[in-house]
């Protein structure tokens, strides 16, 4: 098994997966909305409107109180001179190898939420695919990217 101990998020990165969440589920209650408009709110569809709209209140509870946490608790990864490992998932858990030698490019990115937190998420470019490690301090984000930079290089003249 790997050596390179894993390191976590900060926990800032639930507040903003909490406010994320939160205002882009809001498009789910224009639904029963929508509903009701061509519907209207007689007998039949007003039963439908309001379970559609408890049910989706519901959910959207569930994405900002709990799945935020849950997410920032099974949240880690690790980099060192071979490879980054990524280890996330709530229901499912998900783990990712990326060999340094396919690394093509690296960058840190910021959102507006991102910003205000003073987070900063890693983008990891390979071939195939994008790779992110979510709202890491700033600082530690910079690391990290010159770090896996860094690793790439060397790993580029092995090859």
């Amino acid at each position: 098994m790997k050596n390179t101990p894993f390191h976590k998020l900060p926990p800032r990165a639930i507040r903003v997966w909490q406010l994320g969440s939160s205002i882009g589920n809001l498009f789910f209650f224009g639904i029963p909305a929508v509903y009701a408009a061509v519907f209207g709110m007689e007998s039949f569809h007003f039963w439908i409107v309001v379970t559609s709209s408890v049910i989706i209140a519901l959910i959207w509870v569930f994405s900002v109180a709990v799945l935020p946490y849950l997410s920032w608790k099974n949240w880690r990864y690790a980099v060192d001179a071979k490879e980054i490992d990524l280890k996330r998932g709530v229901l499912i858990k998900n783990r990712t190898l990326i060999p340094l030698s396919r690394v093509q490019h690296v960058d840190t990115r910021q959102g507006p939420l991102l910003r205000w937190y003073n987070l900063a998420s890693v983008t990891i470019s390979t071939a195939a695919t994008t790779h992110e490690i979510p709202a890491l301090d700033e600082v530690i984000a910079d690391r990290v990217r010159d770090q896996i930079s860094k690793y790439a290089r060397l790993a580029e003249e092995d090859v």
